[in-house]
């Protein structure tokens, strides 16, 4: 759950003493002036916004709670893994009666071992990366482990100006109290509107309409970027499984091809000529823990390893989620069990001969969606394989030689491209038709979905750097007491919460079990009445949102609706995301040296 909770307010300090012929005066001007403050203050939290401390990550990636920030010793990639359990305030006040207890005289060892053992239980000692699937070690007792402090959540600005006098918009993440102990506020992104009603299937939101058809809730252009989870930076490759030999993530298709290898990987270049359509595509390959016990053995794989290497569907696996505790196994619900189809692939494309075409391919369910650009002239085309009618045009700024950072998006089955920083700031480029399209009914993979991304050119030269793959978040259809899986168990297959990292790759790259998929838990439409809202995290597995509200009363209703006079005000802006204890770049100490680079607009 993600229960946000005002900041602390700052302490007070006692002025100087006045000099005595002023006195009188000083003391008068000191009371106003703090009566001013607290009535401006006062006023200000009323009427205009609040801050709030972020304690848990049910809205992870996007905000953050209790964290450890780290960076991966194989890959080199930043991330966090939560670690709230560690400031729960109710394990706090446990911690405090456990070291009231030790300082007891008389313990005898076995006591003393136990309530230090407890202690740390709830300690994570290590997490994943989302990027290689290392397994870091982060264990504070550990010289290695002690390098990586738990900060507390992100400080944000709540405005209540806004839904004072104006509806939530979906999308928006707002702040509000939770219906069944309104003394606490909780934090979600709105997805239901009143007087709607809403249907959970396969991670996505619809709208059911009057005649019983569903209608599909696109994101806009700035929440897709803000909601997109790391799949893989092609930047941060480990140099272990190159040495190994372990299978790049971007390679070319087919056996003549022109694309190259550059700088270790992490680059590519093509001098394709005309007539001709070559490509580079994306292999989801993690490595499992058992394949890291291999790697980490460093000797070349052989060819019968090789071989049991294949590549996987992408699922919704969370990072954030899979830190483990001293106490407890990993988190196993959040190993990625459910393929996500929604992607986008982000690179920069380095023109140098500017003729023939530049496609970013995206796939799903076996369907092709292309963004073709023309670099003579600017022009984009996007299409659908089997949808002939759907041609959206733009004129983007790809025009020549020279370089360029574009992205691709294919979410809630609509179509994105920004280009260059204009447009990634400021939302995607507009094209001369609706870039949103119906259901194609490609909802079960096939083997094309085993390279979901690509980057074909024909008829020109050009060099592609910074290659990522993002995916959207997945909102499992849960019922209040139901599995956290959407697959239906049993004769139909599936995977269930507990599957571990192997199981859930065995599943993922082997089309014979993806008849799963035809086979999806769909949650009851969740209808809504005036007044009422639907919210859910943004960490679906880890969100006591309202798929889980079962209501005071469980004889009556669930109550899985916030009504609107239970809402505080619209998350405006991370104004104090954790601090650092140095200057950056530096090892001058600075103790709460602003982490500025993660101040932000929340999306």
């Amino acid at each position: 759950m993600s229960k946000a909770k005002p900041a602390p307010a700052a302490k007070k300090t006692t002025p100087p003493a006045a000099p005595s012929l002023a006195r009188k005066d000083g003391i008068r001007e000191t009371v106003e002036s703090v009566v001013i403050a607290f009535v401006l203050a006062f006023l200000f939290r009323t009427f205009e916004a609040e801050a709030f401390v972020i304690p848990t990550g049910s809205m992870a990636p996007t905000l953050l709670g209790a964290n450890k920030d780290v960076f991966c010793r194989e890959c080199g990639i930043e991330y966090t893994v939560g670690a709230s359990d560690e400031q729960d305030e109710n394990w706090l006040q446990a911690v405090a009666a456990i070291k009231a207890e030790l300082k007891k005289p008389g313990l005898s060892d076995d006591k003393r071992r136990k309530l230090q053992n407890d202690l740390e239980s709830k300690d994570v000692i290590t997490c994943i990366c989302p990027n290689c699937r290392f397994t870091l070690n982060v264990d504070p007792k550990s010289a290695d482990g002690a390098k990586y402090p738990t900060y507390k959540g992100d400080r944000i600005l709540v405005a209540k100006f806004p839904y004072q006098f104006s509806d939530p918009k979906r999308w928006d993440i707002a702040v509000f109290k939770y219906p069944e102990t309104a003394n606490q506020n909780y934090i979600k992104r709105v997805v239901g509107l009143p007087n709607e009603t809403i249907v959970i299937h396969r991670g996505d939101i619809f709208t059911q309409e009057n005649d019983g058809s569903v209608a599909i809730q696109h994101k806009p252009p700035e929440k897709v970027l803000a909601m997109r989870q790391v799949v893989y930076n092609n930047d941060h490759q480990s140099p272990f499984q190159q040495k190994v030999g372990w299978p790049a993530r971007w390679q070319p298709l087919g056996d003549t091809n022109t694309w190259q290898a550059d700088d270790d990987g992490r680059a590519f270049t093509a001098d394709v000529p005309k007539g001709s359509e070559q490509w580079l595509a994306y292999h989801h390959t993690p490595p499992t823990s058992l394949d890291w016990s291999m790697i980490e053995q460093g000797q070349p794989l052989t060819e019968q390893q090789l071989n049991g290497i294949r590549p996987q569907l992408i699922g919704d696996f969370y990072a954030y989620d899979v830190g483990k505790m001293r106490s407890s196994p990993p988190r196993n619900e959040s190993q990625g069990i459910h393929w996500v189809g929604d992607l986008v692939v982000e690179c920069e494309l380095q023109i140098d001969k500017p003729e023939g075409q530049i496609v970013l391919r995206l796939v799903e369910g076996g369907r092709y969606f292309d963004c073709t650009i023309d670099p003579a002239t600017g022009a984009a085309t996007l299409s659908i394989s089997g949808l002939e009618s759907f041609r959206p045009t733009a004129q983007t700024p790809i025009v020549g030689a020279g370089t360029y950072r574009v992205a691709f998006a294919n979410f809630d089955n609509q179509l994105y491209l920004w280009v260059d920083r204009s447009t990634f700031d400021r939302g995607a480029m507009e094209f001369d038709a609706p870039t949103a399209y119906g259901d194609l009914g490609n909802h079960v993979p096939t083997v094309e979905d085993l390279a979901a991304a690509r980057i074909g050119a024909s008829g020109t030269q050009l060099r592609v750097n910074h290659l990522q793959v993002f995916r959207d978040v997945y909102y499992i259809a849960i019922e209040p007491r139901g599995a956290m899986s959407d697959y239906m168990l049993g004769q139909e297959g599936g995977l269930s919460g507990d599957a571990n990292d192997v199981q859930v790759a065995a599943f993922l790259s082997d089309p014979r079990q993806w008849t799963a998929f035809n086979h999806l838990h769909q949650r009851q439409p969740l209808v809504l009445g005036p007044d009422q809202f639907l919210t859910l995290g943004d960490n679906s597995p880890q969100s006591k949102d309202s798929r889980l509200w079962t209501g005071i009363d469980e004889d009556k209703n669930p109550e899985y609706y916030v009504k609107r006079d239970l809402l505080t005000g619209k998350a405006l802006f991370v104004y104090w995301p954790h601090s650092w204890d140095k200057i950056i770049g530096t090892n001058i100490p600075f103790p709460f040296f602003p982490n500025f680079a993660q101040m932000r607009l929340v999306r």
